[in-house]
């Protein structure tokens, strides 16, 4: 029986604890970034009216991307999740670095230390940093300065988790590379292998900031022979990867769930959906242009973001209809809490692609960017995305971890009341885009006011649905459900597990291995 101590979790090594606090890590601030949310919604809710100062409004729109990209989404899709699945779905007793994996969850400690001090000093520039803005000129906060250590700490937490990932990946993989394992695990090494490559460059990018602003140096300042486009071809070299970053390890969920529910003895087209994920990794790598379009680039520059740009839609497109085929062909229960959500997944971040096609032209970028469409657009394909998988992992590995199953009656409530959530309070944005009312202004024209009042009460069901969720874990640990069936996989070594899982310990004890192939006639 594992010892539940204070000091056994802060010494622990053992991945699944590990996982755990990285996910704990990342639920609450997860919550104050979205209560930031929620408080530029409410400035939205009457125009000309400021319920917060200007100030006050660029502080919550610097601090509730920053959160929820690098203290929300990446430690608990990444470091919780990844952690907690990949020994289990490899056969592996633990992380091949158990020390360092224990290290990097505990790095985000400080790192949210500097965070608040940031905050409580203030620190309105923008989640994307650009310079002149950031610089000591127009930002001589400290506040500043600790974002940035904050952000370098994060970094560095990332950086070791992603070395652990990839050296543990290829032991599981090292007699066949081209494993058919599950493509969760493929898109764990993807992830890994993006973090590796474009951390150190926004790691770069900001370090020279800091020397801007601190010790008179001028990488990004024009009066001593720098310039501030270098820092955002260097921050989006790091951004849009960032976007795959956070969008991979749902593509290997909702794969992975998908041939599970058709129970699969093998995931439909693997090789299709590795090989569109390899080609989103590489032309993902070449496209950070694309975000940059109206600071005056070559028109052969321009035109080549915007082709590449427009061409991860075919691998992209592969995934979306693998995934199609998979939930047609199987004979999941339609009242599946998870299969809502698989198809939630699927439709909006469709919907957020198609948009993203609009976008990659450069004609039409020059039109709408820094408009509403912009930010329509983004939480469509990242924000949904990413908080779509969170909520697949809970309701599919949830018997897994704890040994109780979640009531499937809550869940299709929140699933329904989520997506009215999602759609009132994005949609509407591509019409403020396509109408050109600009992003990161706190005021807005009086005729917009009737659409920006859905767009706030859709916030607020939004932020209430993510509370409900909440609860529903509470209700599923408070009456111990009984878990009917096996969930997480149906034909993998998790289903050679307890559940919940032993402490530090992944022995197969449960002799049971279903052929599901046979099952088709």
């Amino acid at each position: 029986m594992a010892s539940l101590s204070f000091f056994s979790w802060l010494f622990t090594l053992d991945h699944k604890r590990v996982g755990m606090i990285y996910t704990l890590i990342g639920v609450w601030p997860g919550f104050v970034g979205l209560s930031f949310s929620v408080m530029i919604r409410v400035n939205f809710v009457e125009p000309y009216f400021n319920v917060i100062s200007s100030d006050c409004y660029n502080f919550l729109i610097t601090n509730h991307g920053i959160i929820m990209i690098f203290f929300f989404l990446m430690p608990v899709l990444i470091g919780g999740f990844g952690n907690y699945l990949i020994p289990l779905l490899s056969g592996l007793p633990d992380l091949n670095l158990p020390r360092l994996n224990a290290l990097s969850a505990w790095l985000l400690f400080p790192s949210i230390l500097f965070l608040v001090l940031s905050m409580c000093l203030g620190a309105g520039i923008g989640w994307t940093f650009y310079p002149p803005l950031s610089s000591s000129l127009f930002s001589d906060s400290r506040g500043v300065d600790f974002l940035m250590f904050s952000l370098h700490l994060a970094g560095v937490s990332s950086l070791l988790g992603s070395i652990n990932f990839i050296c543990t990946l290829y032991s599981a993989f090292a007699d066949n590379f081209v494993s058919r394992s599950s493509i969760l695990l493929w898109s764990y090494l993807f992830t890994s292998i993006l973090l590796l490559l474009t951390i150190p460059v926004l790691a770069a990018a900001i370090t020279m900031l800091l020397f801007d602003r601190n010790f008179g140096s001028a990488f990004f300042d024009p009066l001593g022979g720098g310039d501030p486009v270098l820092f955002q071809h260097m921050f989006w070299f790091f951004g849009h990867p960032e976007v795959y970053v956070l969008i991979l390890p749902g593509f290997g969920m909702v794969s992975h769930v998908c041939s599970n529910l058709g129970c699969a003895y093998d995931t439909f087209g693997f090789y299709g959906l590795l090989f569109a994920m390899f080609s989103i990794v590489c032309l993902g790598s070449v496209v950070w242009g694309h975000h940059m379009f109206t600071v005056g680039l070559d028109v052969k520059t321009a035109v080549f973001f915007s082709s590449v740009t427009m061409i991860i839609g075919v691998p992209t497109g592969i995934k979306v209809f693998s995934w199609l085929y998979m939930i047609l062909n199987s004979r999941v229960s339609l009242r599946e809490p998870v299969f809502w959500w698989v198809l939630s997944f699927i439709v909006l971040f469709t919907m957020g692609g198609v948009t993203g096609i609009i976008l990659s032209a450069c004609v039409l970028d020059n039109i709408l960017h820094d408009t509403w469409f912009v930010v329509a657009h983004f939480h469509y394909v990242m924000s949904l995305g990413s908080y779509i998988s969170i909520i697949i992992f809970f309701v599919w590995w949830w018997p897994v971890i704890t040994g109780v199953s979640l009531n499937k009656y809550l869940l299709q409530c929140h699933c329904v009341i989520s997506n009215v959530g999602f759609n009132l309070c994005f949609f509407p944005m591509h019409y403020f885009g396509i109408c050109g009312l600009p992003r990161r202004v706190c005021v807005y024209e009086s005729g917009y006011a009737w659409i920006n009042m859905v767009c706030s009460v859709g916030s607020f069901v939004s932020a209430f649905s993510g509370c409900f969720f909440v609860f529903i874990l509470w209700e599923s640990l408070a009456n111990k459900n009984v878990v009917l069936g096996y969930y997480g996989s149906s034909s993998t070594l998790l289903n050679l597990c307890w559940s919940p899982v032993p402490y530090h310990s992944n022995f197969f004890v449960r002799g049971l291995f279903v052929d599901y192939s046979v099952l088709a006639f």
